[in-house]
C-alpha cells in the first residue's frame, strides 16, 4: 500500500508500512508464537486481506482551520495538526464525503475548535460506513465543545441525509473538556434513523453511534465465521457471549447453538443487538448489564462461553466465574496477545488449546486479533 503521509513522516499510525504485507503477517505470527511457544501445533493459517486499501470502515478526524479552510486530519502528541483527507485505508466513499461535510459546516457556521485559543465548537468528526455488501450507509458523529451550534448542526444534518450519499445517521456528541478526549457522555441523534445496517452473510447487524464494531469488515466477517464453524463442530447446547457488543458473535453462534445469551454493559449496543434480533427473527437473548454484575447474580451453567474483552483482558473475578460455569468450550477473541496469554495461564489447569488463529484486523500496525479456542480437559 502506498501512502504519502507515511513516506513524508506526517502519519505513522501504520507502524509497519515500511514492510511488505506478507512481512507484517510474519511479524505478527512470530509475536504470537513467542507468547505461546508450546502451542505451535495449534496455530491455524493467518487470515489476512487480499487488498488492504479501502478496508477500514471507520475514520476519525480532528477538525481544524488550515490556510483559512476547514481541514480534516489528526492531532499529534505535540498538539500539532496534520491534514489526513486522503488516507488509503478508508472505505470507498469516506474521503469523498469530506468536501460535502466541509460545505455544510461553512454554510451553517460551525467553527472548528482551536486547542490553543480554546475557541470554536467542532472538535472531531467520526465516520462509519456499513459493509459494501449492505447499502453502503454512513453514520456521522460531530463531536462538539458545547451545544452552542446544535441548532445549526441540526439544520445541516437535515440537508445531509437528503443527499444521495447514503448518509443515514447523524449525531452530535458533546465533549466539553479541554483535553484530547475523543468523545463525551452525551449523544444527541439529529436524524430520523439511529442505526446503520451491516449485512454480514445472512445477518443484518444494526450499528448505532456509541456501539463498538470491528473496523475491518472483511476480516470481522471471517472471525465471526470461524467462531461459528467451531461451535457447529462442538455442538454446545447453550452459550453465553460476554462483552457481546452489538451481538455479532451471538448471531453467528446461533447457527450451531439454539440457546444463546449475550451480555454487554452498553445499553446503546444492546439496543442495536435487539434491533438486529428483530431484523433476523432471532431468539438470542441480550442483557444490558456489566459482565461482572451478571456473573455475580447468575448461577446458570452454559456449555460454551465466548469472550471478547477490552485490551486489558479478563480479571481474576471473571475468570473464576467462568470456571464456575464449567463450560466445555471457551472461544476467546482478543486484540491484545499479551493479556490473552496471561489469561490462558489461568485457564490451562482445566482447559487445553484446540486452535490459535490470527485475524489481521489492523493491517500494517503491530496490532491484531487472535481467536483462541479452548476445550475442557
Amino acid at each position: 500500500m502506498q501512502c504519502t503521509y507515511f513516506l513524508q513522516s506526517q502519519c505513522t499510525s501504520c507502524h509497519l508500512l515500511d514492510k511488505s504485507y506478507p512481512e507484517t503477517l510474519a511479524y505478527k505470527e512470530e509475536k504470537l508464537k513467542n507468547l505461546f511457544p508450546d502451542q505451535v501445533d495449534c496455530f491455524k493459517p493467518t487470515i489476512g486481506l487480499g487488498n488492504v486499501e479501502k478496508s477500514r470502515s471507520k475514520a476519525k478526524f480532528s477538525v481544524f482551520m488550515q490556510n483559512g479552510e476547514i481541514t480534516f486530519g489528526l492531532t499529534n502528541a505535540q498538539g500539532q495538526y496534520q491534514e489526513l483527507e486522503h488516507c488509503p485505508l478508508h472505505a470507498q466513499g469516506v474521503n469523498e464525503l469530506l468536501p460535502i461535510l466541509k460545505a455544510a459546516l461553512v454554510k451553517y457556521k460551525i467553527i472548528p475548535y482551536d486547542i490553543k485559543n480554546k475557541k470554536g465548537e467542532l472538535k472531531f468528526v467520526l465516520i462509519t460506513k456499513s459493509d459494501e455488501n449492505s447499502a453502503g450507509e454512513f453514520l456521522i458523529r460531530f463531536v462538539l465543545r458545547s451545544k452552542e451550534s446544535l441548532d445549526r448542526l441540526r439544520k445541516a444534518a437535515a440537508e445531509l441525509i437528503e443527499l444521495p450519499n447514503m448518509i443515514k445517521v447523524v449525531t452530535a456528541n458533546i465533549q466539553p473538556v479541554h483535553q484530547a478526549i475523543l468523545e463525551g457522555d452525551e449523544e444527541i441523534v439529529l436524524s430520523p434513523e439511529q442505526a446503520i445496517i451491516h449485512q454480514f452473510d445472512e445477518f443484518q447487524l444494526a450499528l448505532g453511534a456509541r456501539s463498538f464494531f470491528q473496523v475491518t469488515p472483511e476480516i470481522a466477517k471471517q472471525l465471526y465465521g470461524a467462531v461459528a464453524n467451531s461451535i457447529s463442530l462442538d455442538k454446545p447446547g447453550s452459550l453465553i457471549d460476554l462483552y457481546c457488543g452489538v451481538g455479532a458473535f451471538s448471531f453467528y453462534a446461533s447457527r450451531g447453538c439454539e440457546n444463546v445469551t449475550g451480555v454487554e454493559i452498553s445499553k446503546d449496543a444492546i439496543d442495536c443487538a435487539r434491533t438486529s434480533a428483530r431484523l433476523n427473527n432471532s431468539h438470542v437473548e441480550f442483557h444490558a448489564v456489566d459482565v461482572e454484575s451478571f456473573l455475580l447474580d447468575s448461577n446458570k451453567k452454559f456449555d460454551a462461553v465466548i469472550v471478547n474483552p477490552p485490551r486489558r483482558g479478563l480479571n481474576a473475578f471473571i475468570i473464576n466465574k467462568i470456571k464456575q460455569i464449567e463450560p466445555d468450550f471457551i472461544y476467546y477473541s482478543s486484540c491484545n496477545p499479551e493479556t490473552l496469554a496471561r489469561d490462558y495461564s489461568d485457564f490451562k489447569d482445566g482447559y487445553e488449546i484446540k486452535s490459535l488463529q490470527i485475524f489481521d484486523m489492523f493491517p500494517y500496525t503491530r496490532h491484531f486479533e487472535t481467536l483462541m479456542c479452548l476445550s475442557r480437559i
